[in-house]
């Protein structure tokens, strides 16, 4: 199952790392977030916990849907897991829980496109459905725009 889960993290940083992507970063969450083009219909996007020590290496992978896009906002919604892949070192679950995110990326300057600032509500549950929190979320991102599409 670990295999699995590696692989298919792997798979997705391999179509990352071909596509668009854009870099964002929550700064009062310290997230640091690589998404795929957050213009199309689906995308996907990972975060990592940045500040923090080794042992407690949270990460965020979730696909997304655009429910509505416009030239100045997207709105969406993903669902997703949290993993830290350092827990199976302390034979712990790599799973922590899992989320649903609604959130919109909003392009404030028509001259840079690629500046959005991001707002997301994010309902979080653990692995074991006996705790959870509702997560709210502010941060910048620049994604990286071809030549067609400045």
């Amino acid at each position: 199952m670990k295999i699995k889960i590696l692989f298919i993290i792997s798979m997705l940083f391999v179509k990352v790392a071909t596509a668009q992507v854009s870099v964002g970063y929550y700064p009062f969450q310290s997230l640091l977030a690589v998404s795929t083009a957050s213009d199309r219909l689906l995308w996907a996007e990972y975060k990592l916990e940045t500040n923090t020590f080794m042992s407690n290496l949270n990460m965020e992978l979730s696909p997304r849907i655009n429910v509505k896009r416009t030239a100045q906002v997207n709105y969406y919604v993903g669902a997703g897991i949290s993993i830290n892949p350092i827990n199976q070192f302390a034979e712990l679950s790599v799973l922590n829980g899992s989320f649903i995110d609604i959130g919109t990326r909003i392009k404030p300057l028509k001259t840079q496109p690629g500046l959005q600032v991001i707002f997301e509500i994010s309902p979080y549950v653990n692995r074991t459905f006996d705790g959870g929190n509702l997560r709210t979320r502010l941060g910048l991102a620049w994604e990286f725009l071809g030549r067609h599409e400045k």
